[in-house]
C-alpha cells in the first residue's frame, strides 16, 4: 500500500508539473521549433487547456479516480503491471486531451532522440522516408548522397515490406519504425526488404548503420549560370551548408539562383531566419519602424510575441525563383513567405501548404519534455497563412515525367513533413518538420497529402535521379524560364500578370474543350439513340416477318392435320380439336410481339 501511495503521489506530482511547464520553462536551450515530421491538420488549433466552461482542472477528483482505476487494475488485471510505462501515458494522455495534432508528451528517452534528429546528426542509413497516411505505406522520398542507404542500392519510390523480422505494417508509428528498428548501434546491420515498384519485384539488402551527418541541402551549377540549391529541411546544421552551397556558387558566377523548397515539411525556426538573414540586406523597413528588415513576428494568446530582424549585414544580390508546393509547410513558408513580401524572390510552383502556429519545447527536470503549439507566425506583412498557404506568383503544377514513371520515379509520398534518420516523424507534433518526411523516417501526403499529397517530395528528392536520367522537371524548367526573365531585367510584379493572364488564358480554353467535349457527348448520345430506334425497327419487321411465317406454318399443319381427319374415327377428331386450338394461338402471340414498342423485347 505504501508503494502505491508514493506511485501515486509521484504521478500527480508529475501531472502537476506537466500542467504548469508552460509557466516554469526549464531548459529553454530546447528552442522554438515549428511543426512535426507528419502530416498536419490545417484547422486552427486550440491554444489552451481548460475546458469549453472555462473552468480549470480538478485535480483532486483526477487523482481519486486514477486511484479507483489502479485498485481495479491491481485487483483484476490479467497481466503484470509496468508502473513506469502507465505513468508515462498518464503524462501523454493530459498532453493528448488537448485535441491539438501538434502538442506532445516525450519521454526522456524520446526527446534524446528528437534532439539528435533536429541537430541533423544520427547513426542511421541516411535516407529520408515518408508515410503514406491513407494507404499506410512507408517508402523511401530521398536516398542521401554519401551514406549506407546509397551504397546498398536503395532507390526513391522503394516500399517497405520487412525490416528484419518486423513485417511493415500500416498501423505501426513511423517514429517507433525508425527509432526502434532503422536506427541503431553503430556498426551493426539492419536487413530490408523492400518492394521496387519500377521493377514489380521486392529487392533485400544488409545495410551498415553509421554515423550520418544530413546534407540539408544539395545544389550545382545549371546551364546559363544558374545556381540550383535545393533544401529538403530546416535542421540546425542547414544554415553552415545553405551558406556554404551560394559561397560556391558564386565562385563559379552565379548570375541567378534557384532555391528548390518542394516537399520541405519545415524544421527549426531559427534556422529559416539565420537564412533569411544571409539573403536580405539589413536595412528593408517597409514592414518595421526601427530601421531594421523584420523576417517574422509572432504573437501568443494574450497578443504578445516576438520579432525576428536581419543583423550580419549581408544580403545575396541576384534574382531568385523559389519553388514551392503543397508539402512546402512552416519554416519553408517562413523562409519563401518573407522573399516573397520584399519582392527578393518569385514564387513558382503550387500555393504552400498553410501552417502558421508555432510549437515550443519545454525541458522538464526528469529529461522529458512537451512541445505545445504556442503561438501564430506572420510573414512580415502582416499576413497569417495559416490553413491558407502562399500562393505562388506563377503556378504550376508537377507533371510527373514518362520516363520517371517507367524508372519508378513516381512513387507517391504523401506526406507530408521532415523526420530523423530514416530518422523520425509521422504521428502530429514530431517536431521539425510539417507535413510528413524524415530523414530516415518521415510522413506523408500525405497530407497526406501529400502528399500530399506527396508528389512535391518526389519532385525534390528525386531531383538529382532525374536530372542523372535526363528527365525533366516540369516546375524547375520553368523557374528557370523566369530567373532568365529577371536576369534580363523584367519585373516580379510583370511576370506574375503576365502568368496570371496566362493561366487565365488556358483555364478558358479548357473550358472551351470541356463545352465542346460535351456537346459532342450529347451528339453521340443521340446518335446512340437512333441507331437503338433504328435497330428496334429492325427488330419489329423481322418479329412481323417471323409472324408471317409462323401463320404460313400453321395454315400447312392445317392442311396437313384435315387430311388426318378424314381417315380418322371418333377418337382422331377430338385429337384433332386440341390440335385446332394449338394452332389458332400461334398468330395471337405473333401480333402481340409485333403490337410491343419499338426498343424493348417481348418477355
Amino acid at each position: 500500500m505504501d508503494n502505491r501511495n508514493k506511485f501515486w503521489k509521484g504521478v500527480l506530482v508529475g501531472a502537476l508539473v506537466t500542467a504548469f511547464a508552460g509557466l516554469i520553462v526549464v531548459g529553454m536551450s530546447a528552442g522554438i521549433f515549428l511543426i512535426g515530421r507528419s502530416v498536419m491538420s490545417r484547422q486552427p488549433q486550440r491554444q489552451t487547456s481548460r475546458g469549453e466552461s472555462g473552468a480549470q482542472l480538478d485535480w483532486g477528483k483526477v487523482s481519486s479516480k486514477a486511484q479507483l482505476i489502479q485498485a481495479y487494475i491491481e485487483k483484476y488485471f490479467l497481466f503484470d503491471e509496468e508502473e513506469g510505462n502507465v505513468e508515462e501515458y498518464i503524462y501523454k494522455g493530459l498532453m493528448a486531451g488537448l485535441d491539438d495534432a501538434y502538442s506532445t508528451y516525450y519521454t526522456a528517452e524520446e526527446f534524446e532522440d528528437l534532439m539528435e534528429e533536429t541537430s541533423g546528426e544520427y547513426c542511421g542509413i541516411g535516407a529520408l522516408v515518408s508515410k503514406n497516411m491513407t494507404t499506410g505505406l512507408v517508402s523511401i522520398v530521398k536516398v542521401f548522397r554519401n551514406t549506407p542507404a546509397q551504397e546498398a542500392g536503395l532507390q526513391t519510390g522503394d516500399v517497405f515490406y520487412q525490416i528484419d523480422d518486423l513485417e511493415v505494417t500500416g498501423d505501426i508509428d513511423l517514429d517507433i519504425l525508425v527509432s526502434q528498428y532503422v536506427k541503431g548501434e553503430e556498426g551493426t546491420t539492419v536487413h530490408l526488404k523492400m518492394y521496387r515498384p519500377s521493377i514489380e519485384d521486392y529487392v533485400e539488402m544488409d545495410v551498415e548503420r553509421r554515423q550520418v551527418e544530413v546534407q540539408t541541402v544539395e545544389y550545382e551549377m545549371k546551364a546559363d549560370n544558374l545556381g540550383y540549391v535545393s533544401v529538403s529541411q530546416f535542421e540546425d546544421t542547414t544554415t553552415a551548408q545553405f551558406i556554404e552551397a551560394i559561397e560556391d556558387l558564386e565562385s563559379q558566377g552565379m548570375e541567378g539562383l534557384i532555391i528548390d523548397l518542394r516537399g520541405n515539411p519545415g524544421g527549426v525556426l531559427d534556422t529559416a531566419v539565420d537564412m533569411l538573414d544571409y539573403m536580405l540586406p539589413d536595412d528593408l523597413t517597409q514592414y518595421s519602424d526601427n530601421g531594421k528588415t523584420l523576417l517574422v513576428s509572432t504573437a501568443d494568446k494574450n497578443g504578445e510575441g516576438d520579432s525576428y530582424y536581419c543583423e550580419d549585414g549581408h544580403s545575396v544580390d541576384v534574382p531568385v525563383t523559389i519553388l514551392v508546393d503543397g508539402n512546402s509547410a512552416s519554416a519553408s513558408e517562413v523562409f519563401s513567405g518573407a522573399m516573397k513580401d520584399y519582392g527578393r524572390a518569385a514564387l513558382v510552383g503550387t500555393t504552400t501548404f498553410g501552417k502558421g502556429i508555432v510549437q515550443t519545447v519545454f525541458s522538464l527536470n526528469d529529461g522529458s519534455a512537451i512541445k505545445l503549439t504556442t503561438a501564430h507566425y506572420y510573414s512580415p506583412s502582416g499576413f497569417d497563412l495559416h490553413g491558407i498557404g502562399i500562393e505562388p506568383d506563377v503556378e504550376i503544377a508537377y507533371q510527373i515525367p514518362e520516363m520517371a514513371v517507367e524508372d519508378g520515379d513516381d512513387a507517391e509520398t504523401a506526406g507530408d513533413g521532415a523526420a530523423g534518420d530514416i530518422g523520425n516523424a509521422d504521428d502530429p507534433g514530431d517536431t521539425a518538420g510539417d507535413p510528413g518526411v524524415s530523414e530516415g523516417a518521415a510522413e506523408e501526403g500525405g497530407d497526406g497529402d501529400e502528399t500530399a499529397g506527396g508528389i512535391g517530395a518526389d519532385a525534390a528528392g528525386g531531383a538529382d535521379d532525374m536530372a542523372e536520367a535526363g528527365v525533366m522537371d516540369n516546375q524547375l524548367e520553368k523557374a528557370e524560364d523566369v530567373l532568365r526573365e529577371m536576369i534580363d531585367g523584367r519585373s516580379i510584379d510583370d511576370i506574375r500578370e503576365a502568368a496570371s493572364a496566362e493561366k487565365a488564358e488556358a483555364d478558358a480554353a479548357l473550358a472551351a474543350d470541356a463545352a465542346v467535349s460535351s456537346g459532342t457527348e450529347a451528339s453521340s448520345e443521340a446518335e446512340n439513340v437512333d441507331g437503338e430506334a433504328e435497330s428496334a425497327g429492325n427488330a419489329g419487321s423481322a418479329e412481323t416477318a417471323e409472324g408471317a411465317e409462323a401463320e404460313e406454318s400453321a395454315d400447312d399443319a392445317d392442311a396437313g392435320e384435315n387430311a388426318e381427319d378424314n381417315a380418322a374415327d371418333a377418337d382422331g377428331e377430338k385429337e384433332t380439336g386440341d390440335t385446332e386450338h394449338e394452332r389458332e394461338r400461334v398468330p395471337d402471340e405473333a401480333k402481340k410481339q409485333e403490337d410491343l414498342p419499338a426498343g424493348k423485347n417481348a418477355a
